[in-house]
């Protein structure tokens, strides 16, 4: 059996536990991330690298954290602690572009009617909101663009209104970036009703598409996401892969609910025999959707663990094999950005 490198444990311990303290008197390189969307919705964060390796981790204020950060003799990296002893040193603090090390990673609303169990979306929408128009995206990938890190973009968005309304704003945005920008490889991540709405995204430009399982089993499903139709999904993804082709189409399943292994490998095998690569996303219980997870599970979920995190991205990686796909076809959104998963074939 092939054994993980050390630094693919170190990342998968900082996964585990998802935050770092940071001390005063450390002056970071760049400003922290406050994203709206993904793993680390609601939170200030940095993207930490480490022999190759990418981490994005949530700022705590609490001193007495598991993991710190420490500045390195040599000026130019830093040190991260667990329990004030060195875990890693040579550590680079990366730049967030918008969300992303490496793209810009837009989310065009911070509101959804879908109000998924775990999703924080509904409840961040008071601190986070902004809808984003065409002209506002164009600002902000036009600055990211200025960055030597800058390499695609990603669009993304909650659902404020009805699928069809917010593919439609879309397509009108992907139709503005591809003005300026023809050759920058372009994802989407978003909900389909009408399938007929996957061919108009991608001949608005889009390369690549996202369109989430959330979750495998289907009565987990069928509790954490009660106003989303799991068949839809299905057709969405089998529709995407006819009219962006393999290698092109991801989907996320999110583990932590309580789901056994062999569910989870059950759903990456069912996604990869549908030609979509799967993305493993560790849940994250915050204090934005820890009420919504008691009350529907009837406890606050455990964190994932690291171990836990390597074993499932190894079978993964075994699957996708079997398959003849892989997580390294793809330019944009999750598995290009590789801050927030273990992502098979990137990290091991």
């Amino acid at each position: 059996m092939h054994m993980p490198s050390s630094n693919v444990q170190i990342k998968a311990q900082l996964l585990e536990e998802g935050k770092i303290f940071i001390p005063n008197e450390i002056v970071m390189p760049c400003f922290a991330s406050r994203s709206t969307v993904g793993p680390d919705a609601g939170s200030s964060s940095f993207v930490f690298e480490f022999k190759g390796s990418r981490v994005k981790l949530e700022v705590t204020k609490d001193p007495g954290a598991r993991f710190q950060l420490s500045t390195h003799p040599d000026d130019v990296s830093f040190t991260i602690l667990e329990r004030e002893k060195e875990l890693i040193r040579h550590v680079k603090v990366l730049p967030t572009l918008a969300h992303a090390p490496n793209q810009a990673f837009v989310n065009l609303s911070s509101r959804c009617i879908f109000g998924c169990r775990f999703c924080s979306t509904s409840v961040k929408e008071m601190e986070l909101g902004g809808e984003m128009n065409p002209e506002r995206v164009l600002r902000i990938v036009n600055i990211a663009s200025g960055h030597p890190g800058f390499e695609a973009v990603a669009i993304t968005s909650g659902i404020p209104d009805s699928p069809t309304e917010t593919n439609h704003r879309i397509v009108e945005v992907i139709k503005a970036l591809r003005e300026h920008y023809p050759d920058v490889p372009i994802g989407v991540e978003t909900i389909f009703e009408d399938m007929e709405e996957i061919q108009a995204i991608k001949n608005a430009g889009a390369d690549e598409i996202k369109i989430n399982m959330e979750i495998w089993p289907e009565k987990l499903f069928k509790q954490m996401c009660p106003l989303r139709n799991r068949k839809n999904i299905f057709n969405a993804l089998e529709k995407a892969v006819d009219v962006f082709g393999r290698g092109k189409v991801t989907s996320n399943i999110i583990i932590g609910f309580g789901e056994g292994d062999a569910e989870v490998e059950e759903g990456v095998r069912a996604l990869a025999e549908r030609d979509v690569v799967v993305n493993l996303r560790r849940l994250i219980i915050n204090k934005f959707n820890e009420e919504m997870a008691r009350e529907t599970l009837g406890k606050i979920p455990e964190k994932v663990k690291a171990d836990r995190l390597i074993d499932l991205a190894t079978m993964q990686k075994n699957v996708l094999e079997e398959h003849d796909l892989s997580t390294l076809s793809f330019k944009t959104m999750c598995l290009s950005c590789e801050c927030c998963d273990i992502v098979p074939m990137r990290d091991l």
